[in-house]
């Protein structure tokens, strides 16, 4: 299923049109509870990440975005005035935080926006294989740090069934295009419906 999923290449266009309908995660209830939001940066041919940022910004959230750091996903704040500015390529090739300004439980709860190759409306999710966003949950679950996390892809991405094994963490809400999976209730509702 890895395979198949890294073989959709969409384009330029078809990933920012997806970013710019992500933008309505900034009206869901739960979007407007949290403070702080954990957002990843894109790698080529996700969902362009930055329309979202934007009203991270607007919305004058505490936003914070992924290092790798010794096989763990450390996050470190990034700031309005200049976000095209704010990171280095790192390992992967992923563009990487340089801000010194640590995810500490103080900043809890928060939202987090978690990416993913493929997601089923039961909630689960397919990553790259290499654990670290599943690390982060369960460390963050071991600590009772209160969080919500909606996984963000586009249409093509959700999947009948994503094999999972015990360790994998669940998303509580799946975002794709302009519509919104609780997966409490495994309802599928516009984002104007949609209470967390």
């Amino acid at each position: 299923m890895r395979q198949k999923m890294r073989n959709l290449k969409p384009s330029p266009a078809n990933t920012h049109a997806e970013g710019v309908a992500a933008c309505g995660i900034s009206g869901l209830s739960c979007w407007k509870q949290h403070g702080t939001v954990v957002v990843f940066l894109s790698m080529k041919y996700e969902i362009d990440i930055m329309p979202l940022l934007e009203c991270a910004f607007y919305d004058k959230k505490n936003v914070f975005i992924p290092k790798i750091i010794n096989d763990r996903l450390i996050f470190f704040q990034i700031f309005e005035h200049d976000p095209n500015g704010q990171w280095n390529i790192g390992i992967f090739g992923i563009r990487e935080p340089v801000s010194r300004k640590m995810l500490l439980p103080k900043d809890f709860p928060c939202l987090i926006i978690t990416p993913g190759l493929a997601f089923d409306r039961n909630g689960n999710r397919l990553g790259r294989g290499k654990g670290y966003y599943d690390q982060f949950f369960a460390e963050l679950d071991t600590h009772n740090l209160p969080y919500f996390s909606i996984g963000l892809c586009m249409p093509s991405q959700i999947v009948d069934h994503v094999p999972v094994r015990p360790w994998d963490k669940k998303m509580d809400a799946i975002w794709d295009s302009s519509h919104v999976t609780d997966v409490r209730t495994r309802t599928r509702k516009s984002r104007r419906l949609f209470d967390s």
